[in-house]
């Protein structure tokens, strides 16, 4: 599949000429008239000019807005005095009489966090302070300061509760609220966008097109989503238009270099027999160990022209982003055009760049007083070469790792080639395919194309009724193509690519979603009431088609051009239809008391037909202590409580796990309806205070706790037997509590100089409590036990300390060695390590495991979850100068480290040296390392600091350059992406969750960055 880019920028041309045309339409010249008023409006505590401000004379309709300087001019056939309504979202309504013209005014402002208005959780837009439940919102300015590659990061350190799980540096990241849900581990949240429920990712998404970001962490809020808000809710609010009745452009260009974050030791030197110029001495051309007098510890020695492959090869790359903005609003209208190209380099010039392009395309418009009309439009379009080499054998650190320096993976043939196996490849007792041969032979195309179109209207009735209505699609379309000439070479035979190989991926998925509701409220006395009734239609459809065949008649990637004989293909398809009806009830009393009712009925064709409908409630309550009791220096306290249940699907499929078996004619089975197959649903209650210290710092505490039951579990149909007769039950629980505290605000804001600081802490726990009656397993790496934390790291454990061995009313030590052994036979050497006192530095010396027969020698042996972790945000601001800089802090929390491990199979790790400048058998080494088997001498702890984001940034003095006819700002700024981990962590990736094996690395990326607003 090609790039789409020649419609994409025709597309961009077309909704710009809409865009100016519909502008030019609303701004027609107006009657002359006689009498003027021009005016600045300030900010009363800064005295920063204010835009946007509508001024509006008492009893007429035509009102007027402030330019980016304050500035405005209202023209009428009045005379002075005039009576002005001056009113702006963020401050206080102000009404004054003008009898001078020109005049400075000044507004005081509100205060934004009780004021400001949240969609997410909510039948119908609310303010924060009528606000029930927790909700965090990420504005503009903390998304785009330092926009992220893609949105999964974007709020990394600035929200609590939330966990960032990016294994890859080239991947999008998970994201996570509040623990596991599942005993499979964490559930993602559902992604809304502008209101559309959608099957996108964050990584989906374009930082530079997010307004702002609300998220809504657990089912105590996500009850309002009923089946799919388990994993709690992120909202991503785009841009809309702006400047009324001016055109506003924005013109953003980024380029920059990208490096390698983190990288683990490897050794230098190895223990064969040199000759006096440093080559290795060979025998019947083999190395020779070179072991010492006593006949087991061996010599180490530098390598002779030392090739470094990780430094050579995976070097900086470029990187770039291209963006504009095209911003206008009317009278009826506002209109948003955004596109954006990105070019970002991976960790070696081998690999060709990933790249990106973004539209987006948002109206507004009034059709009436009574009804109104918004539509967007989003296109992504993705393309990612790096996805060739993630994984982990293909992966390009396996390699550059793992080969011994006196090998040269960056040889190259006479055509500039890339050769599959480089010199001195044969004397490694083990080869290893080089990935740049294979990246410079075979082609390889990962393309991705992601479009969301959406339409709502809204309708008043009359004063107390209105109506909503919103229709989207949402498609995502995903192509693979893998290519392998004919004459591939590889290092033994292979049939499936010497001769050529062609194989492609066509994934198609499409999500449709309708909604309609009514809204009901009033005011009586003290009370203000509503009631809010929503339909919910959403169905979501994928289809699968894969192919693949070998022995290739010519130079063509094609499947026509395959052995017939040898082709396979594969199709996959699923539908899901979802019915969502809801009524929700809210009360305010005095300003000051709230509650919130709410109740969900859901049906879905995941489940068996006897339980096809589930019911979701939700009921929260908040009181404005001050508004009663002086709380100085509290401006404002708000105690709540929320409880609500929210629910996830299972897999596709799973509904029909039931199995019937059959002998006649030797064994087998058939797939049945799974009738009653329920729901996995997560109750949760949430305890927490909103608050405002001093006027300046917003306060936000939570502790939620939850239960989620009849989770999905598979189990053989008959055991022993295990396979594809698996049945899907509803056998797990789980519970977990969040314990967060959110603080943010101005600590400073004076006319040349403020300081807004933000800080984040989460503390989250999750511990399986039921398998039903299903015995405990071990799935990725965690073990699956009733007791244990859905994030138990379980694997093999080397004894470290003699108060670990366990004895035998004989004395004999029963959970190490063969049972013949007291505590006094051990010892703890000098890596930590206990062996047998008497093969303490000998031959035999070994490191002592942990036994124990009914669990196969192993228990649990690391934690994943971190103990608790830390956001840390701050923006400086003195005249033209801003820094802007976001650290994150995790403490705790643990990582099998394959790659360090995998590194000592084969000498090349630091621990290796170590062993080997200590004088212990290489045998000694080679246990320690364990086959590969998850040990715990290979888990390390994930505790980090990371700078996640710096910004340093200049506003460019336009006025006094001579540019202020022609630009309205202009803004240069130095800015750096994950500029440092300090860690004590020994692999590639300290930021997944799960192992580390050889991982895509992470890198920073610094860059400059010239931003025009015209």
């Amino acid at each position: 599949m090609k790039n789409s880019g020649i419609p994409l920028y025709s597309t961009c041309f077309v909704l710009l000429y809409f865009l100016l045309a519909t502008t030019y339409a609303q701004v027609a010249p107006r009657p002359i008239v006689n009498a003027s008023l021009e005016g600045t409006v300030i900010d009363a505590r800064t005295k920063e000019p204010i835009e946007d401000v509508t001024i509006q004379l008492e009893a007429v309709t035509h009102s007027v807005k402030t330019d980016h300087e304050g500035r405005f001019q209202f023209v009428t056939g009045q005379k002075l005095p005039f009576k002005l309504i001056l009113s702006h979202l963020n401050y206080e309504q102000t009404t004054l009489v003008a009898s001078r013209s020109p005049i400075v005014i000044e507004l005081n402002p509100i205060d934004k966090q009780l004021e400001e208005v949240v969609v997410t959780g909510v039948a119908q837009g609310v303010s924060r302070k009528k606000l029930s439940f927790a909700l965090t919102k990420v504005d503009n300015e903390s998304i785009n300061t330092v926009p992220a590659l893609d949105a999964s990061t974007s709020l990394r350190g600035k929200v609590a509760g939330l966990r960032i799980d990016q294994s890859g540096g080239n991947a999008g990241a998970s994201v996570y609220l509040r623990g596991a849900k599942s005993v499979s581990g964490d559930i993602e949240p559902l992604i809304v966008v502008d209101g559309f429920v959608t099957g996108l990712r964050l990584s989906d998404l374009n930082p530079n097109d997010i307004e702002s970001i609300e998220v809504v962490k657990g089912a105590a809020a996500s009850a309002l989503y009923g089946t799919r808000g388990e994993g709690g809710i992120i909202q991503v609010l785009t841009k809309s238009g702006k400047g009324r009745g001016n055109i506003q452009i924005s013109v953003d260009n980024e380029l920059g270099y990208s490096s390698i974050l983190l990288l683990p030791p490897t050794s230098d030197k190895h223990h064969f027999k040199v000759n006096p110029d440093g080559s290795f001495l060979l025998v019947d051309g083999a190395r020779v160990i070179d072991y010492q007098e006593n006949g087991f510890s061996v010599n180490l020695h530098p390598y002779k022209d030392a090739y470094d492959n990780t430094k050579n090869l995976l070097g900086p790359s470029s990187y770039y982003t291209n963006s504009f903005a095209v911003a206008t609003s009317g009278e009826k209208s506002n209109i948003y055009l955004s596109g954006q190209n990105q070019n970002r380099g991976g960790v070696s010039p081998v690999v060709k760049a990933d790249k990106r392009q973004n539209l987006l395309f948002n109206l507004g418009y009034k059709v009436s007083p009574k009804l109104s009309a918004d539509l967007t439009a989003q296109y992504g379009y993705f393309n990612t070469p790096s996805s060739a080499v993630s994984s982990r054998s293909e992966g390009l650190l396996y390699s550059t790792l793992l080969v011994e320096p006196h090998i040269n993976l960056a040889e190259k043939v006479a055509d500039g080639k890339y050769v599959y196996l480089p010199q001195g490849s044969a004397l490694s007792g083990q080869q290893w395919t080089n990935p740049f041969y294979r990246l410079s032979n075979a082609e390889y195309s990962y393309l991705t194309e992601n479009l969301l179109l959406g339409g709502k209207l809204r309708y008043t009735i009359s004063d107390h009724l209105n109506a909503e209505g919103a229709l989207s699609l949402q498609t995502k379309n995903y192509n693979v193509e893998e290519y392998y000439p004919i004459g591939y070479q590889t290092i033994t035979p292979d049939v499936e690519l010497n001769n050529g190989n062609f194989g492609q991926q066509t994934l198609r998925s499409n999500t449709k979603n309708g909604q309609f509701q009514l809204n009901y409220n009033r005011t009586t006395g003290k009370v203000d009431w509503g009631l809010t009734a929503k339909y919910v239609y959403e169905s979501s459809q994928a289809t699968g088609f894969e192919a693949s065949g070998r022995n290739l008649t010519g130079p063509v990637k094609s499947l026509h051009v395959t052995e017939p004989s040898t082709r396979q293909a594969g199709t996959s398809w699923e539908k899901t239809v979802n019915h969502g009806y809801f009524l929700n009830a809210k009360l305010a009393w005095a300003d000051k008391f709230f509650v919130d009712a709410l109740g969900r009925l859901d049906q879905s064709s995941r489940f068996g037909r006897d339980v096809g409908t589930a019911f979701f409630p939700r009921i929260s309550a908040a009181y404005r202590l001050t508004e009663d009791i002086p709380l100085y220096p509290l401006t404002e306290f708000k105690v709540r409580v929320a409880y609500g249940q929210a629910g996830s699907l299972p897999p596709f499929g799973a509904k029909d796990s039931r199995v019937a078996i059959s002998n006649s004619g030797g064994v087998s089975y058939t797939q049945n309806d799974n009738t009653d197959l329920k729901r996995a649903v997560t109750e949760e209650t949430e305890l927490g205070f909103d608050a405002i210290l001093w006027s300046r710092l917003n306060v936000q505490f939570n502790y939620a706790f939850s239960n989620s039951t009849n989770d999905f579990i598979s189990v053989p149909a008959f055991g022993p037997i295990s396979g594809s007769a698996n049945i899907y039950d509803n056998l797990g629980s789980v519970k977990s509590n969040s314990l967060e505290l959110e603080v943010n605000g101005d600590v400073v804001s004076k006319q040349k100089f403020s300081w807004n600081t933000g800080l984040t802490f989460s503390k989250v726990r999750s511990t399986i409590t039921s398998l039903g009656d299903v015995p405990e397993f071990t799935q990725n790496g965690y073990r699956k036990a009733v007791g244990a934390s859905t994030s138990a790291i379980y694997g093999y454990s080397i004894h470290s300390d003699l108060g670990q061995l366990e004895t035998n009313s004989e004395g004999f030590v029963t959970n190490a060695g063969n049972g013949t052994k007291r505590v006094e036979d051990y010892v703890v050497n000098e890596f930590g390590v206990l062996v047998e006192k008497a093969a303490l530095g000998t031959a035999n010396e070994a490191p002592v495991f942990y036994v124990n027969a009914a669990t196969g020698n192993a228990k649990i042996i690391g934690e994943a979850t971190p103990d608790f972790t830390v956001g840390f945000s701050n923006t400086f601001s003195y005249g033209p100068l801003s820094l802007y800089a976001v650290v994150d802090w995790q403490q705790g929390g643990e990582k099998f480290n394959e790659t360090a491990q995998y590194l000592t199979y084969v000498y090349r790790s630091r621990f290796s040296d170590l062993s080997a400048e200590a004088g212990k058998p290489l045998n000694f080494t080679t246990q320690v390392f364990n086959a590969s088997q998850v040990t715990d001498f290979w888990i390390e702890k994930t505790t980090y600091v990371a700078l996640r984001e710096l910004s340093l940034s200049y506003k460019l003095p336009t006025e006094s350059l001579g540019l202020s006819k022609v630009l309205k700002n202009a803004n240069l700024a130095l800015i750096g992406r994950n500029l440092f981990i300090l860690t004590n962590y020994q692999g590639v990736n300290v930021d997944g969750i799960g192992q580390d094996g050889f991982n895509y690395p992470s890198y920073r990326i610094i860059s400059g960055k010239l931003t025009f607003n015209f």
